[in-house]
């Protein structure tokens, strides 16, 4: 067995490792001419990007420290399940991200806002206003992705508007 010091250099380097795969996949989508929004850029193209890039930490995270992610939103600790459903989830996000960039735009924009929508509601948002159960969320780490889901959506609708 590893040291635990060990252990967790491993995981770092995976989980970095991962991320530059993710988002190195991202940027293979091709580029559209910027949409010039109050001076900005904000376009479909770049919405995507922006929304795998943030799934592809998420995906790392939940395959190779899922208890660090479950340990971080939530009071609860992690147990067995949770890592277990965690890890599987990750590498569907993962199998989600290499699936926007095989898309054109549009529909790739038009899936990504989707999907954000859809884990906005059954994660950050459910836990946060308690639709389906009881939950102990952490404070301040939770913030992280209820104002993420926001700006994705955010975004999206200025690029959407843009066009």
């Amino acid at each position: 067995d590893l040291p635990k010091k060990d252990r967790n250099i491993i995981i770092r380097t995976m989980m970095k490792l991962l991320a530059l795969l993710a988002t190195a996949a991202a940027l293979k989508q091709p580029l559209q001419k910027p949409l010039a929004v109050r001076g900005g850029g904000i376009d479909k193209a770049g919405v995507v990007k922006a929304v795998n890039i943030a799934w592809g930490f998420y995906a790392a995270q939940m395959i190779l420290v899922p208890s660090k992610v479950h340990n971080d939103h939530f009071e609860e600790k992690s147990t067995k399940m949770t890592e277990f459903w965690a890890r599987g989830h990750g590498v569907s996000i993962a199998v989600g991200i290499y699936a926007l960039t095989q898309l054109d735009t549009d529909t790739a924009f038009k899936a990504a806002m989707a999907w954000v929508a859809g884990i906005g509601i059954a994660y950050p948002y459910n836990a946060k206003f308690n639709w389906f159960d009881t939950y102990k969320v952490k404070y301040p780490m939770h913030y992280v992705p209820e104002v993420l889901m926001v700006g994705l959506l955010g975004a999206g609708f200025v690029a959407n508007r843009a066009e």
